[in-house]
C-alpha cells in the first residue's frame, strides 16, 4: 500500500480553516490516501515551510491569506490567470518545477452558475458591479471579463480602483462604477462596511447580490441587499468550487462538489 499524498494549506491565522475537512471529503469521494495539514508561518517563514514541504515529498499546498503575493514570488511556473490575478492561492509539485495557479475566480464562477440554475437566473445585460478593488476582487473581475462580463467597480480609494481597471482593460470592459449603469449582479468583496454602497448601485430586474464571505461575515451585506436585489448568496459554495479546482490540479481528479457538507 502507498504511502498517502501530501497536501496543506497555508496562512496566517489558519486555525478557522476548513480547507482540511473540504480535502478530506474531496478524497474519500475519489479513493485517494491524503495527509492534509495547516501551516502558519510568519511572513519571515514563509519560504522555508514551503521548502520544507516540497522538499520532504508534499504535492501541493493551499494558500490564503496574508501569504498569495508571496506564492506569486515562490512559483517557479505561474498561469496565466495567476499572473493576471496578480496571486496565487494553489501550488502544485512537478518534476519541472513548482507551478504556482489561482483558483479563485473558477471557484467563483462554477459556484454562481451552479446558483444560476437552480434558480433559474438570467444574467440579462452580462453586468456586475463589484464592491472592493484587494486581490479577491482583482480574481473575481478577471474571471467575469473572461466570462463575458462587462465589470464595474466601486472602491473606497478610487485610485486602487482605476489601477484595477487599467490592469484588466485587455479582458474586456471594465471601469469605474456610474449610477446610470444598471446592473444584474453585485459582488462583495469587502469584510465590512459594504452595505452602504447599496443606495448607488442600480439594479437590473432579477439581480444577484453575491457576498465573497460566508457564515456570520456575509450577513449583514446579504440582509441590506434584500431590498435591492432578488437573490443572495453567500461564498461558502465559492470555497469548495474553487478547493475542487485546486484538488484537480493537484491529482487530476475533480470531485463532485453537490455532495459536499462543510
Amino acid at each position: 500500500m502507498s504511502a498517502p499524498l501530501r497536501y496543506g494549506v497555508v496562512g496566517n491565522p489558519i486555525s478557522h480553516s476548513m480547507s482540511p475537512q473540504l480535502h478530506q471529503q474531496f478524497a474519500k469521494q475519489l479513493g485517494i490516501s491524503i495527509v492534509y495539514s495547516k501551516y502558519c508561518p510568519s511572513s519571515k517563514g514563509f519560504n522555508r515551510v514551503l521548502n520544507d514541504f516540497f522538499q520532504s515529498g508534499g504535492k501541493g499546498l493551499n494558500i490564503t491569506a496574508p501569504f498569495k503575493l508571496d506564492a506569486l514570488d515562490y512559483a517557479d511556473i505561474i498561469t496565466d490567470r495567476a499572473k493576471d490575478s496578480n496571486s496565487v492561492n494553489t501550488l502544485v509539485y512537478t518534476p519541472e518545477g513548482i507551478l504556482g495557479d489561482s483558483t479563485d475566480g473558477m471557484g467563483f464562477l462554477r459556484d454562481l452558475y451552479t446558483k444560476q440554475k437552480e434558480h433559474n437566473i438570467d444574467f440579462q445585460n452580462k453586468r456586475a458591479v463589484l464592491l472592493g478593488a484587494g486581490g479577491v476582487a482583482r480574481c473575481i473581475a478577471q474571471s467575469l471579463l473572461l466570462d463575458g462580463f462587462e465589470v464595474y467597480l466601486i472602491n473606497r480609494t478610487q485610485s486602487k480602483a482605476e489601477q484595477l481597471a487599467k490592469d484588466l482593460s485587455h479582458l474586456g470592459t471594465i471601469a469605474l462604477y456610474s449610477e446610470s449603469i444598471a446592473v444584474d449582479l453585485i459582488v462583495n468583496s469587502v469584510s465590512f462596511n459594504a452595505d452602504k454602497f447599496l443606495d448607488q448601485i442600480t439594479v437590473a430586474t432579477n439581480a444577484v447580490a453575491y457576498d465573497l464571505n460566508y457564515g456570520d461575515k456575509a450577513g449583514q451585506f446579504l440582509n441590506a441587499a434584500k431590498p435591492h436585489t432578488n437573490h443572495q448568496f453567500h461564498g461558502l459554495g465559492m470555497l469548495i468550487e474553487q478547493g475542487a479546482e485546486s484538488f484537480g490540479l493537484w491529482t487530476g481528479k475533480y470531485p463532485d462538489t453537490s455532495t459536499i457538507k462543510l
